[in-house]
């Protein structure tokens, strides 16, 4: 009995337990020293600042138009004919030479040139005395409008420069070179004029963004954007730095300016060599055992 107990015993193998590394799998970086920019990022409006507005001046019909809605005019070119109401009430009876003088009819002009950019009336329309019949715009009076909430009009500085962001994501260089002098009553929002070599392309009422330089730090410590950590009202951030190949402790941090990928970090003082995690960091504890996947 003894050498049959001795005989299985030496049978037996003991399983081996595969060996578990244990803490979270983490990437880690450094922080690098870089110049960042923050800009302010408000919607814009393109406008044409020099306008002709042509008005009948009287009541009566338009006999006849001379140019199309978006055709090219210069000054002196007729736009409309108008005829009054007595004028058109006299095409239908006989009326002797000397009546026949002056049938009230004239031709309005333009004065400028320009693009007819409204066209309100065609051949046969009925007008009233000082209705507007069409709008001359002046491309090279092309113009962006911003408007600004009242509390950031201190923001925006006269001469400087700015950056046009277009639909189509073509970019422009613009100079704000004026304020005008009053507030929306219902917006209170402050309009400001900016003007650039590029507009002269650009029709009129096109949505842009205007992008003005904020804050500036040409040796800004910072790290990337995906290492900081935050609670859902945004009242506290933090990072996590590792204080040896295997923990990473929690560090509330300041910060100042911020792009789409980087952020600086104003507090504490941080060295380009610290070790913090930019990847897999989310829902750790304060202290935490972690794992390094690479650096």
């Amino acid at each position: 009995v003894l050498s049959m107990f001795l005989l299985l015993s030496c049978g037996k193998k003991e399983k081996e337990e595969p060996a578990v590394t244990a803490g979270t799998p983490v990437t880690t970086g450094n922080p690098s020293i870089t110049s960042l920019t923050e800009y302010l990022e408000m919607n814009a409006t393109t406008v044409f600042l020099k306008k002709e507005i042509l008005r009948s001046p009287f009541q009566g019909f338009v006999q006849r138009t001379f140019r199309n809605f978006g055709d090219r005019v210069h000054k002196g070119d007729v736009i409309f004919q108008l005829i009054t109401k007595e004028g058109a009430a006299a095409d239908s009876v006989s009326l002797s030479p000397h009546q026949q003088m002056f049938r009230g009819s004239v031709e309005i002009k333009a004065s400028s040139d320009g693009v007819l950019s409204e066209l309100n009336f065609n051949a046969g329309d009925f007008v009233s005395e000082g209705e507007q019949l069409a709008v001359i715009a002046n491309p090279l009076s092309a113009a962006v409008l911003l408007n600004v909430p009242y509390q950031l009009s201190t923001k925006i500085i006269i001469n400087a420069h700015c950056l046009l962001v277009l639909p189509n994501g073509r970019t422009l260089d613009g100079t704000i070179v004026r304020a005008l002098p009053s507030v929306d009553a219902v917006a209170q929002t402050q309009s400001f004029v900016i003007q650039s070599d590029g507009l002269h392309d650009i029709p009129a009422n096109v949505n842009l963004i205007v992008k003005i330089r904020d804050r500036e730090d040409r040796r800004a410590v910072v790290i990337p954007k995906s290492a900081v950590q935050t609670i859902e009202t945004l009242g506290e951030f933090w990072v996590m730095k590792l204080i040896d190949d295997s923990t990473a402790v929690k560090m509330t941090i300041g910060k100042g300016i911020e792009n789409d990928s980087l952020v600086q970090i104003i507090s504490p003082a941080m060295k380009l060599d610290d070790r913090i995690i930019i990847d897999g960091a989310y829902g750790l504890p304060d202290t935490a055992r972690v794992r390094l996947s690479h650096e």
